[in-house]
């Protein structure tokens, strides 16, 4: 009886194309890696916006970050493969030699046998796992015990074993690799994460980079006047005018003045090391340029507006939901272990028998086989896998609540974020009112103690109450803007105030 062997060829042929199902989306590229070798130049004009993007390029933080993304894509290759063919071939001889009466028979009886093997297991999305294989034997007897003598045997078969509860079901095989997709997401937003706070560490860096040399320029002409006012109470004091207390208080103001200068400089110093180092630098000879307060105008802010943004583009939120939605795959096939073992299997074979190797593959495959069964498995009570099942409903309630209690710390953030923008813009006008009075409180303190109408004690105090005033307004004016840089970093809204594109 002649049967062809269609049906093994075409479920090796589905075996083949079971990748392809798999291959619908690639895994998401990471950004590149930054150069940390290239010598910074930060001469002339330094830009927040140029500091920013050498940050993100060279710095140590996101670069070691990247690699966790590339590492969590890997992962769904990995989980992938799960469902990959596996091909595999066996090849050997086996030669037997039976001990008889060599004078009876006139030689010593021996068999010997070759063989090769082709087969291909794969496991589908269903659950099911699939062998395809195909055997060639050639076989060798002396003396010969049946025709043909060499003779060749061919066997192709496919076997098939199908869940039907635990372990059944695409949702179920499927959400390993769901849950590896997540977790490129949640590396993704970790990744956002770390870039937003190297934005923000750049930009309170840059702005106390700023604060520092404005405020080493107050310390600058703060000097310069107590200096002028030492010369003229000397020349004064000469002329019989003023008196030694007179130069003796003007020393101590120069004094004064010089040590907070010397302060300052340390202060500058320090501060532009900080930036390098956020920049990635390892030598520290780099000269930091000019930095110069950006212009912001007068910021609107709106707690609706700004809660909505850190909602919607902030990764925190982001990632609590993430990980929710992995507890709930986690949940799934826990709920599906909780039903006992249904299998079903069988197989099917054919094979032929000649006197040479291709008249086995293309002659009559005359003989065949079959088979079929069920397998059960029940574990007594099955009270591991319902205990594991409740851990992993607890698992997404804990972390429903970890994302409530997110939410909730989101707020406060935002309403603080605002508020000290709003505050901090009030100090600003408030600040800069008050410097405007101690300006002109100094100028006429000095045009009395020109005119003899005043000690050079008053003048002192009044130049001591300007250096107070003029820090005072820088010190608001650096407020603001680093209360506006928290509340976009709260918001995510850095990355398209500077043009950054990331995956998500």
């Amino acid at each position: 009886m002649s049967r062809p062997i269609a049906p093994a060829g075409a479920a090796l042929l589905c075996l083949l194309l079971a990748p392809a199902l798999l291959a619908g989306d690639a895994p998401p590229a990471a950004p590149a890696t930054g150069e940390a070798l290239t010598p910074i130049n930060l001469e002339g004009e330094v830009s927040l916006q140029n500091c920013i993007g050498l940050a993100l390029g060279r710095n140590f933080t996101v670069r070691i970050q990247q690699f966790n993304v590339l590492e969590a894509s890997d992962s769904v290759e990995i989980q992938k493969a799960v469902f990959e063919p596996v091909f595999g071939f066996t090849g050997g001889r086996q030669v037997t030699v039976t001990p008889v009466n060599e004078e009876a028979l006139g030689v010593l009886p021996y068999a010997s046998f070759d063989s090769a093997a082709l087969s291909v297991n794969d496991t589908l999305l269903t659950g099911a796992t699939v062998t395809a294989s195909y055997n060639l034997v050639r076989s060798d007897y002396n003396p010969a015990y049946t025709l043909p003598n060499p003779a060749f045997g061919s066997t192709a078969s496919i076997s098939v074993a199908q869940p039907l509860l635990q372990g059944a079901g695409t949702d179920y095989n499927r959400a390993a690799i769901e849950s590896a997709r997540l977790g490129v997401r949640i590396s993704n937003l970790n990744f956002k994460s770390t870039v937003l706070t190297i934005i923000y560490n750049v930009e309170t860096t840059y702005y106390n980079l700023l604060y520092q040399r404005e405020q080493y320029k107050v310390a600058q002409d703060t000097l310069r006047q107590a200096q002028q006012l030492l010369d003229e109470n000397t020349v004064k004091r000469q002329t019989g005018v003023l008196t030694d207390l007179d130069v003796m208080n003007a020393r101590a103001g120069v004094a004064t003045a010089q040590n907070q200068l010397i302060l300052d400089e340390q202060s500058v110093h320090n501060s532009e090391d900080q930036l390098l180092q956020l920049l990635g630098d390892r030598e520290f000879k780099t000269s930091v340029g000019n930095v110069a307060f950006p212009d912001i105008g007068e910021p609107e802010v709106s707690f609706a507006r700004s809660y909505k943004l850190a909602r919607e583009s902030g990764p925190n939120l982001a990632v609590a939901q993430a990980t929710i939605d992995q507890f709930k795959l986690a949940a799934l096939k826990a709920k599906r272990n909780t039903l006992p073992e249904l299998n079903v299997n069988g197989g099917l074979g054919y094979n032929s028998y000649a006197a040479t190797a291709s008249q086995s593959v293309t002659g009559a495959w005359s003989g065949y086989n079959w088979n079929a069964g069920v397998t059960v498995s029940v574990p007594w009570g099955m009270k591991a896998n319902r205990a594991l099942y409740r851990q992993a409903l607890d698992n997404v309630r804990s972390q429903e609540v970890v994302y409530d209690q997110a939410d909730q710390n989101l707020v406060v953030q935002v309403r603080a974020a605002v508020r000290a923008v709003e505050t901090s813009n009030a100090s600003v006008r408030s600040s800069a009112e008050e410097t405007r009075f101690a300006e002109k409180a100094y100028e006429l303190q000095k045009a009395e103690f020109d005119a003899g109408l005043a000690t050079s004690y008053l003048v002192l105090q009044a130049q001591n109450t300007l250096e107070t005033a003029r820090v005072s307004e820088l010190q608001a004016k650096v407020s603001l803007l680093l209360a506006i840089a928290d509340l976009r970093f709260l918001e995510g809204s850095s990355l398209q105030l500077y043009r950054i594109n990331l995956p998500e």
